[in-house]
C-alpha cells in the first residue's frame, strides 16, 4: 500500500480527546438490532459470553435522546444515521469511557 500501513492517517483511540464520541460532528449508524459494528471483528462467541460487557446508554443521557429522537409518546424514532450538531455532556456510564476502553470505528 505505497509503503504505508493499513490504518495510517487514522488516530489511535488513546490519542482521541476525552469523550470523543460526544463531540460535534461524530456520526452514529443504526444497526437494526445488531451489536456487531461493521468495522469490528468480534468472535461470535462474544454474543453469548456474559463476561463481555456491552455499553448501555441510560434514558436520561443526552446521547440516548439524540439517538432515540422520541416522539410525543416517548417512543424512539431511530434514524439510519445521526450526526451530533453540538458537543454533549456525558451522563453516568458515558463519563467512564476513555480511549483505552472503547473501540474506534472508521468507515
Amino acid at each position: 500500500m505505497d509503503g504505508n500501513w493499513i490504518g495510517d492517517r487514522y488516530p489511535l483511540c488513546v490519542d482521541l480527546p476525552k469523550h470523543h464520541f460526544l463531540k460535534k460532528g461524530v456520526s452514529f449508524r443504526f444497526r437494526a438490532g445488531s451489536s456487531r459494528p461493521v468495522s469490528l471483528y468480534a468472535p461470535e462467541h462474544w454474543d453469548s459470553d456474559e463476561s463481555i460487557k456491552r455499553f448501555v446508554l441510560f434514558p436520561n443521557s443526552l446521547l440516548y435522546q439524540k439517538l432515540c429522537n422520541p416522539d410525543e409518546n416517548g417512543d424512539c424514532n431511530f434514524a439510519n444515521t445521526v450526526t451530533l450538531d453540538t458537543n454533549l455532556a456525558c451522563v453516568e456510564n458515558e463519563c467512564r469511557v476513555d480511549g483505552q476502553s472503547c473501540n474506534c470505528f472508521f468507515d
